[in-house]
């Protein structure tokens, strides 16, 4: 006989959750049901769905889910997430990135990658970007721009671009959600 294990993950809600604060599971299953249609873009998982493991699914509600019992605000508008290379972090921003873009429900919206370079802040567009290829739903909805790094969302009058981090020439944005990779790599 061959038994099949299966893990289920129960989320339970970082302890940093405020008292004024409530777990929204609607609004948390709606964010991870958006990123489980994405699909991986490299390696061995290339063009498998994206099934959040444990510890990013924890990310995720705690991000989307816990929200303000008065005015239904998320809690957590700042997360600082470091995850060891070759663990999913691209994925994983990527993703958020573009649930940030598509779902999030904001018009106007204004999501961004940064880092220190161009070129390595490029790397979760270029992810974020594959994704959306594979993606027929996402494809048919949005506008790709590979040579100005940026995916649209005319339908909201939405983006996603990318920056470099050199300061003097980002003011003015109205940013509604950023993904700064290797943060500990900026001088400032």
């Amino acid at each position: 006989m061959i038994g099949v294990i299966i893990l289920v993950y129960e989320y339970k809600p970082t302890p940093l959750m405020l008292p004024t604060s409530r777990y929204d599971h609607r609004r948390a299953d709606f964010a991870v049901n958006f990123i489980s249609m994405l699909r991986h873009t490299t390696g061995e998982w290339y063009g498998k769905p994206f099934q959040l493991m444990g510890w990013q699914e924890q990310i995720v509600r705690d991000i989307f889910g816990i929200v303000d019992k008065e005015t239904g605000y998320r809690q957590f508008r700042t997360a600082y997430v470091e995850i060891g290379k070759k663990n999913g972090k691209s994925e994983l921003a990527a993703a958020i990135a573009l649930y940030l873009l598509f779902a999030d429900g904001e018009a106007g919206a204004e999501a961004y990658s940064c880092a220190a370079d161009i070129n390595q802040a490029s790397i979760v567009f270029n992810t974020a970007k594959a994704m959306v290829e594979q993606c027929g739903d996402l494809a048919g909805i949005s506008k790709l721009v590979p040579s100005t790094k940026r995916i649209m969302f005319p339908h909201t009058n939405s983006f996603y671009r990318v920056l470099s981090s050199e300061t003097k020439s980002k003011q003015g944005f109205n940013v509604s959600g950023l993904i700064f990779d290797e943060l500990f790599a900026q001088q400032t």
